[in-house]
């Protein structure tokens, strides 16, 4: 076999996409709360930590069986880049820290012993090991909020904050998967993780241990998974879309908690960005619209770039949070979005329609 048969994609990327949220979600979190060049360093070794685990998986598998192929060494060439990323992270979060952010990636160290326990032994997609993952990347978060120098109690409630997540997400998750697949699982255990974390984020806020808006994001999940679970099953891909959707909305819910608290995070730049970005989506949509009047069918780009104005209409509604009254530009702007989303599934020329209502929508404020 020729090294040049072996895709790179193949090795260099993990095929459990549900991962990345799970990765993905504390170092987000960790950014807004505490930005900086500390936590963009936990970032880099987040990501590429866990980008790493799969090749490596591979190259040990292989070097197991006494065997050497191709892709035995492409994995670990893979692996070592990805490994010098992660360390150049960690080198550079170590550098620029204000505080003791390695002590939540030591503590979480048994859960990654675990982790990589029983990748090597194939269980990872098992329930405990995977919730062991999530709470171990879960430690991304208060490390990256004590690099720069907040309270204990801000890092001990973003951890709880997706500690708390993690395990509702995933016993729904699996329930749901198992469903899709034909199979006829129990329920009541995804129930009661769902509701059971909105329980107990409901007491935590009692406590000021977590921000408000934390206990409505998993409220919300809760709701949305028993009705869901009461219905038909959906394909796996779209139970794994929804669930990264929950998982940024409980970030950016929690992080605005955190923020109509007084902490000093990322988010008080969202309005001015909200506003810069409708400006240019406003010439945007002029243009889609124009396009799409002369075509039956709508374009991939198209629904791409209506996911710009979904992200426009969420920066709105996080505005309206701060500015505790009802403003005309992201009113305007997530009527628009609503609108379009209605008229982008019907046929021709109304997808083109309502990219012009929505231009003319962010063009009148």
């Amino acid at each position: 076999m020729r090294a040049a048969s072996v895709p790179l994609k193949a090795v260099a990327l993990p095929t459990e996409h549900g991962g990345f949220g799970f990765t993905l979600e504390p170092v987000l979190l960790g950014l807004l709360l505490s930005p900086g060049v500390h936590t963009l360093g936990l970032f880099l070794l987040g990501l590429f930590g866990f980008l790493a685990r799969h090749p490596l998986k591979l190259a040990y598998q292989d070097l197991k069986r006494g065997k050497r192929y191709p892709r035995t060494d492409l994995a670990l060439k893979v692996a070592g880049v990805y490994l010098a990323l992660a360390l150049f992270g960690l080198l550079l979060a170590a550098l620029t820290a204000r505080g003791p952010f390695l002590l939540p990636l030591l503590l979480a160290l048994p859960l990654g012993a675990y982790m990589a326990w029983a990748d090597a032994q194939n269980r990872a997609r098992e329930l405990f090991p995977e919730m062991g993952a999530a709470l171990f990347m879960a430690s991304l978060a208060p490390a990256g909020v004590l690099a720069g120098g907040l309270p204990p109690e801000v890092a001990l409630g973003s951890f709880l904050t997706l500690a708390l997540r993690d395990v509702a997400a995933l016993y729904y998750a699996r329930t749901q998967v198992l469903r899709a697949r034909g199979l006829k699982p129990k329920r009541h255990p995804a129930l009661f993780a769902l509701w059971g974390s909105a329980l107990l984020a409901f007491l935590l806020v009692q406590s000021r241990l977590l921000p408000y808006p934390v206990f409505l994001a998993l409220l919300l999940l809760a709701l949305y998974g028993s009705l869901t679970l009461s219905r038909p099953p959906v394909p796996a891909r779209v139970i794994g879309w929804t669930q990264m959707g929950f998982g940024l909305l409980l970030v950016l819910l929690a992080a605005l908690g955190y923020t109509l608290q007084g902490l000093p995070t990322a988010l008080l730049g969202v309005p001015a960005l909200h506003r810069a970005l409708g400006f240019a989506l406003v010439a945007l949509a002029f243009l889609a619209g124009a396009y799409l009047l002369g075509k039956r069918e709508v374009p991939r780009f198209a629904r791409v770039l209506l996911g710009l104005y979904d992200l426009n209409a969420l920066l709105g509604l996080l505005y309206l949070a701060f500015a505790g009254k009802i403003l005309p530009h992201p009113v305007l702007a997530l009527l628009g979005v609503a609108l379009l989303h209605a008229l982008i599934k019907r046929p021709h020329p109304w997808p083109g329609i309502g990219f012009l209502i929505l231009g003319f929508l962010l063009l009148w404020h």
